[in-house]
């Protein structure tokens, strides 16, 4: 995999999340569609074990960075862990699944997208629900939480389905070596 073409895709990729996230929030309830799950399915889909791990908990980590916490005292809390957990095991899961799937078709990346967005915003709420329980410093209902976050993993399809084909474009820039063999087909490489 080249990480210079991910580190850009990235850059770019959180810079759309961030600008769009006022203008795609569905109502005042938080849920929005994450640009990121969809990469994190990309890069799992096609890029080797390792680097697609790796690539998971570097996204994680910027996740994290760019979306502190809200504190009960007014201040905003950064919290590095729990973004980087979930797209880890999200991406672990794809991974585990991707000999049977096909990779070249959009609906894919939106199926797989939503299962691994939901996926990650489980391990999120779990790790924000069992650290709140010690001390509340957060601003933080488990309860909220879980509907906003599922219904941003439903919404999080659509992203999906959109960005599947500019990542489908961009697969030959990403340098994608491995073959990886397919349960029902031939191997794709």
């Amino acid at each position: 995999m080249n990480w210079f073409v991910f580190a850009f895709i990235s850059w770019i990729i959180f810079g759309l999340e961030l600008a769009f996230l006022p203008v795609l929030d569905a109502g005042s309830g938080g849920v929005h569609p994450s640009m990121v799950i969809p990469l994190v399915a990309f890069i799992a889909l096609y890029a080797p074990r390792k680097q697609a791990l790796w690539g998971a908990i570097i996204l994680g980590i910027i996740a994290d960075l760019v979306a502190p916490m809200s504190r009960i005292d007014g201040g905003l809390a950064v919290i590095i862990g729990p973004n980087a957990l979930g797209y880890l095991l999200a991406c672990h899961f794809i991974l585990a699944i991707r000999g049977s799937l096909i990779r070249r078709n959009p609906l894919t990346m939106v199926i797989i997208s939503m299962a691994a967005c939901f996926i990650a915003q489980i391990v999120v709420i779990a790790i924000f629900t069992t650290r709140d329980l010690g001390s509340n410093m957060l601003i933080w209902d488990a309860g909220d939480q879980l509907v906003q976050r599922s219904f941003s993993s439903l919404y999080t399809g659509l992203s999906a389905l959109l960005l599947s084909f500019v990542f489908f474009a961009l697969a030959p820039a990403f340098g994608f070596h491995s073959s990886v063999p397919t349960r029902f087909a031939r191997t794709i490489k």
